[in-house]
Order: structure tokens, then C-alpha cells, then sequence
């Protein structure tokens, strides 16, 4: 049975041209003629927190300097643009609203096509080109707070501020809350439900990829596992259209399934311009810890994943791309300079 959402969804959908691209894309990949739908982008090598679950600190590089905007134009226009014609961008970080100059770029440039996920502890500001706005909230105060430091008031009023300064749905942009499950806040799902409805559009939830082995915040697969996947199961059919996972994503969560992520779908950029490897987890530099594929948790791919995509997590990217990469680091110095 179809839920009458999905029929008003599809209907949207049908009008809109980004997601004939995407069918295009689809199709040519079923084909043999894969190309990223996809880029995301760590628009600095900087980070206001700390947070106790976070691979980014795992992969940061603290001795090379950051592109400035002239560096991340000539992204755009070179790898998102004429190589690869993606669909839409996702803004990472580091914290992103760090250097607010690339994002209002990225609004510019790639009007309508690109998400930033922040952590909401800056003051949150309107990019008109933005159509998403993820905000990574980890639990009830209490939980949040253990795992990012006391920034929940803080993230909580910002959002709030937000929300209720430029509106909600219908006003050309999407807000929502992501949640990274883990050992430390896995039996508080449904309080974030609770807490956020209202506040913001939608709430997604993921797993926590470790970087290592007996990691004691990755939530093993098993029988605990697979009751919290059922609970998340019973609350999206309670908060149909809050709960923005698919029950088809969640299924997927229950056993390992990284060897056949479909990670060639986003192409990842780190705040130097380089390509990261195996997806935005991960780094361009092949010495740094990388994400353990077959516990991976992130949602984006396993959800192409459930549609049919299939990939290879050991695919490298084609020579053009590593070769802008090197050109941005090696030919192009001024464009590192902010």
C-alpha cells in the first residue's frame, strides 16, 4: 500500500528536473556508465568541538593550509560542474558555518543543490541557495552534552531561533535533525522523536562507524541491534513523514553490507582539495585511520544501496579527477591562500 506522503512525493518529484538528472544517472550507471550523483565537501580543517564519536578528527591534517574561495570556485566549476555535473552538494566540515564565505559560494554557485550539516552551536545563518539545513543533535540534554560537551541549550536556541525566523516547510529550504546512534545513546531514540517534532521538518538516524576494532561506541549487530531497528521501525510507522529513513535503509542496518556500498555515487573533497578515500569518512591521505566498511552505519549510501545501486568500496576515482586534485595542491598554490 501506497502512504498518501509517498503519492504526493512522487507527484513533486515528476515536476521537478533535479530528479530526472538523478534518473538519468541511475539508469547510466545500470548501464556500466557510472559517474557521482553526489560531491560533498569538507569546507574547512577546522572544528569548534570535540565530540567523543567524530571520524573527522580521526583524518584531520593539521600541517596544509585550507583552499580559500578562489580554490573552492575552481572545484565547482572543474569537478562538480564540467567533469561530473552532480546533482547536489553536501556541505561538511570540520564546522562548516567556520568559514561562512565558502558556503555563501557554494549558495551562489550551486544555487538550490547543496545541504550544509552543522552542529548549530555558531549562530545559524540563511543561505538562500541552501535547500537543506542538518543539524547534528545526539540525544536528550543529558546524552548530548556527554557526547559533544555542554551544547545542547546552546545548539537547541540556535536551531529554535532558526526555524522560527525564516520558517519551515514551503519556504524553499528543509530543516532537520541527525542523530549518530551509538552505545551511549542508543535507548533514547524515541525521546529525540518527541523532542524535535514541531521544531524541525524531518529527524534521520544512523549508525556510528568505528575506526577501529572494539570500538566501545559502535553498537554491535545482534540481537540488541536488531530490537532497536525494530523500535525505529515501529516509530517511523507512528511519524511517517517526521522520520525521514526508510524501513528498506533500516533492514539494511541489521547485518555488515559495506562491500557493496555504492560509495562511487558521492565524490568526497577534503578542505585541501583532495579526493578522499573510500567516501567523505575517510581521507586522501592513504596513512590515515579509515573507516571500517563492513561496520559502516552512515545512511546516504546504504539507502542507494537498497534502491539497486551496487558498488566497489576499494574503486578509485578516474585519473581527471586525482589530477585536478593534484593540480589544485601542486600548480595552483595561490588558491590556498584565504
Amino acid at each position: 500500500m501506497v502512504h498518501a506522503s509517498d503519492a504526493r512525493n512522487i507527484v513533486n518529484m515528476l515536476k521537478d528536473p533535479m530528479y530526472w538528472r538523478i534518473a538519468s544517472k541511475a539508469i547510466k550507471s545500470m548501464l556500466g556508465k557510472r559517474s557521482p550523483f553526489y560531491g560533498s565537501v569538507d569546507v574547512t580543517n577546522y572544528c569548534n568541538l570535540h565530540c567523543s564519536h567524530c571520524y573527522w578528527w580521526a583524518s584531520r591534517n593539521s600541517s596544509l593550509q585550507e583552499l580559500s574561495v578562489e580554490g573552492w570556485k575552481y572545484v565547482i566549476d572543474e569537478l562538480f560542474k564540467k567533469r561530473y555535473n552532480v546533482v547536489h552538494v553536501y556541505l561538511l566540515g570540520g564546522e562548516p558555518y567556520l568559514r561562512p564565505d565558502v558556503i555563501e559560494l557554494f549558495s551562489n554557485e550551486m544555487y538550490g543543490k547543496c545541504t550544509v550539516v552543522t552542529n548549530a552551536t555558531l549562530p545559524i545563518k540563511f543561505f538562500k541557495g541552501i535547500v537543506l539545513y542538518i543539524f547534528s543533535v545526539d540525544g536528550p540534554r543529558e546524552v548530548h552534552d556527554m557526547i559533544r560537551g555542554k551544547t545542547y541549550d546552546k545548539v537547541r536556541q540556535n536551531i529554535m531561533e532558526f526555524t522560527n525566523t525564516y520558517g519551515r516547510k514551503g519556504k524553499g529550504f528543509y530543516t532537520t535533525v541527525n542523530v549518530t546512534i551509538n552505545s551511549l545513546n542508543y535507548k533514547h531514540v524515541g525521546e529525540m522523536v518527541k523532542e524535535w517534532e514541531g521544531i524541525v521538518e524531518g529527524i534521520v538516524f544512523q549508525f556510528y562507524t568505528p575506526f577501529s576494532e572494539n570500538d566501545p561506541l559502535w553498537l554491535p549487530f545482534g540481537k540488541e541491534r536488531d530490537a532497536l531497528i525494530d523500535e525505529l521501525i515501529r516509530l517511523k510507522r507512528e511519524h511517517y513523514e517526521f522520520i525521514l529513513n526508510t524501513e528498506a535503509q533500516l533492514n539494511v542496518s541489521r547485518k555488515p553490507w559495506g562491500s557493496r556500498c555504492p560509495n562511487w555515487m558521492c565524490i568526497a573533497v577534503d578542505a585541501f582539495g583532495r579526493i578522499k578515500s573510500p567516501c567523505s569518512m575517510g581521507s586522501a591521505d592513504p596513512n590515515m585511520p579509515s573507516p571500517i566498511c563492513e561496520k559502516c552505519g552512515c545512511l546516504g549510501n546504504c539507502l542507494a544501496y537498497t534502491y539497486g545501486l551496487r558498488g566497489d568500496p576499494n574503486k578509485e576515482y578516474d585519473v581527471y579527477a586525482r589530477d585536478m586534485a593534484n593540480n589544485i595542491r601542486f600548480r595552483q598554490s595561490s588558491l590556498l591562500h584565504r
